[in-house]
């Protein structure tokens, strides 16, 4: 399958509510990328081929399982361009191999009572119900999904619809077509006794309003029930617009077709969704970003489409419901937590459940990019990366080191590490915190294992809010060795330690608590005058006990290293604002806090 290059697929098929039986035309139009005497394609064994021509010579087909191979009559050149012509028919089965359900479903959605058969190819059950080529990599240019259907039925499918043709014995054919590139398990179909509820919606940049198209159940309280929910796909598709560049298919349109499946699939311009409330028609709205336009390479990197979606519901609750983001980021990061052995990327790109785990490929993977959002410090910056890894791999497909370029082309900065531990690493960082106070001093130790031995430590910057009964410090640590001992300057008596306070971190903290022998590493305290200062830091103190010395913002940002052979800091350069001096010493750093005038 890899010797030719799908320009155009045309399924011609026969279907109706409430049967798998499938069958009809399948047309391919490709491009030889070798020289080429088989054409080989797969399709499940219950569907039987009656008819396979080849430039309209029709030719004889081996099959073995799901896999076909027809050879041709004459071996075609490199870049010749060829047409298949299939004639199947069958019945689809019912393995549930699909993400959801199997590749061809029909059933009854309750309480509605409304019939629907529907498709869901993803990741490799297209071929339950029509001949394909099943590999991410080569996306057809263009597609029409026609289906005959009795009367009374209505159809949803890629693209636009370009007409509704009247066919003998009270049917009628739904003829869909789509000029955008699609990956194969993209291509839907859905049939029912749909009402259709659509309105458009205007999205800056573009001079036409996008038709938002919803063929939803054909039942009385069903709009009722649901209105409100659908209405704010509008609102979503603008907030996503702005942040990741305009939808992708504007020109054609988006919505969606209910079926009974226990959730959504993101079908290229018309999702299939079970129902509807905010998170889900975020989430199937973002993949026609993140998974439709740019594809992921393959199934191990999965969280390029899943991950990128589900953050993508975070992103639309802090835009539009912001009271509700904190608890999706409560419940994401409990999610991720439950699942200790495990990384982001998959290992075993054949095992369906592993692909689409929830707690790895979805909440892990959104929290990959809230950890990226946090490491790059501005959201212009993290949302600047976004645009681009889409600009980058618009209608391509694209890995998580071809993401990772695109992070460090905009940064300049090496996320090597970053990517290394929490996509390919596994598990998460365990923090065994403690700490002891002196006076305004105070000693904190973060002891830290990975919930993996395949990971055991994870480099990786930590906030940490120090509570005290008269202001409360938040500071931020670069923790560079498993054990890592930091000294600090408080007002008051200190009544808690928080770890991550805002969860940017995906960690776990296993045990805090007071530990008075902490005190014992109490380095020789430098002090640092005038303070506050407009242009020199003075230093007096023992300075040559420590390793390095640098001055840090309040996040823990390096803004300049420090050398002490002449007494004094030029701070003359920085902001108006407050700084730390950050001083190394083993695996102990310590901080003194200064003001720039």
């Amino acid at each position: 399958m890899q010797q030719y290059d799908v320009n155009w697929n045309k399924l011609d098929l026969a279907v109706e509510r409430a049967s798998l039986q499938v069958g009809g035309q399948v047309t391919v139009k490709a491009k030889a990328l070798s020289p080429l005497s088989r054409f080989a394609f797969e399709l499940h064994p219950n569907l039987v081929i009656s008819s396979l021509t080849v430039n309209g010579v029709e030719t004889t087909v081996q099959r073995v399982g799901g896999e076909a191979i027809a050879e041709m009559t004459d071996a075609l050149p490199k870049d010749a361009k060829f047409t298949v012509i299939i004639t199947y028919a069958g019945t689809a089965p019912s393995g549930a191999s699909a993400a959801i359900g199997n590749g061809f479903n029909t059933g009854v959605a309750q309480p509605w009572g409304s019939q629907v058969t529907w498709s869901l190819s993803e990741p490799f059950a297209a071929y339950e119900w029509f001949p394909v080529k099943q590999l991410l990599s080569d996306k057809a240019d263009s597609v029409d999904v026609w289906i005959t259907t009795d009367v009374t039925n209505k159809v949803g499918s890629n693209g636009l619809l370009q007409r509704v043709t009247p066919m003998p014995n009270q049917k009628h054919r739904y003829e869909w077509k789509s000029r955008y590139p699609i990956a194969y398990y993209l291509i839907s179909v859905a049939v029912s006794d749909y009402q259709e509820y659509s309105f458009l919606v205007n999205l800056t940049g573009i001079s036409q309003p996008v038709l938002v198209q919803n063929f939803v159940y054909n039942h009385p309280n069903l709009l009722n029930t649901f209105k409100f929910q659908i209405d704010q796909t509008g609102p979503l598709l603008q907030t996503f617009s702005e942040l990741y560049g305009t939808y992708p298919f504007y020109q054609e349109k988006y919505g969606h077709s209910m079926a009974p499946i226990g959730g959504g699939m993101e079908h290229q311009t018309m999702t299939t969704q079970s129902s509807f409330n905010f998170t889900l028609t975020a989430h199937e709205l973002a993949h026609q970003w993140w998974g439709d336009e740019v594809t992921c390479e393959d199934w191990s990197h999965i969280w390029l489409n899943e991950g990128f979606a589900s953050y993508s519901e975070y992103i639309a609750l802090q835009k539009l419901i912001p009271s509700d983001a904190k608890n999706w980021l409560n419940t994401a990061h409990q999610s991720a937590l439950s699942v200790p052995q495990g990384a982001v990327f998959v290992k075993d790109s054949t095992n369906v459940s592993r692909i689409f785990s929830s707690a790895l490929s979805y909440r892990k993977g959104a929290f990959v990019l809230h950890m990226l959002r946090r490491a790059v410090k501005q959201d212009a910056v993290f949302f600047q990366i976004l645009k681009e890894y889409r600009q980058t791999y618009k209608y391509q497909v694209a890995d998580t080191r071809d993401f990772q370029r695109v992070v460090e082309k905009v940064t300049g900065l090496s996320f090597q590490t970053f990517f290394d531990q929490w996509v390919y690493g596994e598990g998460y960082p365990q923090f065994d915190i403690s700490w002891a106070q002196q006076g305004k001093d105070v000693v904190l130790s973060n002891k830290q294992t990975g919930s993996s031995t395949a990971t055991p430590f994870f480099k990786t910057s930590v906030e940490y809010l120090v509570k005290t009964d008269q202001v409360d410090t938040l500071v931020t640590f670069e923790q560079t060795a498993p054990v890592a001992t930091y000294q600090l300057k408080v007002r008051g008596n200190i009544q808690a330690i928080v770890v991550d306070p805002d969860q940017w971190l995906l960690d776990k903290v296993t045990s805090s608590k007071q530990d008075p022998e902490l005190l014992k590493q109490l380095s020789t305290t430098l002090v640092v005058h005038p303070n506050p200062t407009a242009d020199k830091l003075y230093i007096t103190g023992d300075a040559t006990i420590f390793e390095e010395a640098a001055v840090v913002d309040m996040l823990g940002r390096t803004l300049m290293l420090v050398k002490f052979n002449q007494g004094f800091v030029e701070v003359g350069g920085l902001r108006a604002g407050s700084y730390l001096l950050r001083l190394k010493q083993g695996n102990t750093y310590s901080y003194v806090r200064f003001v720039k005038l």
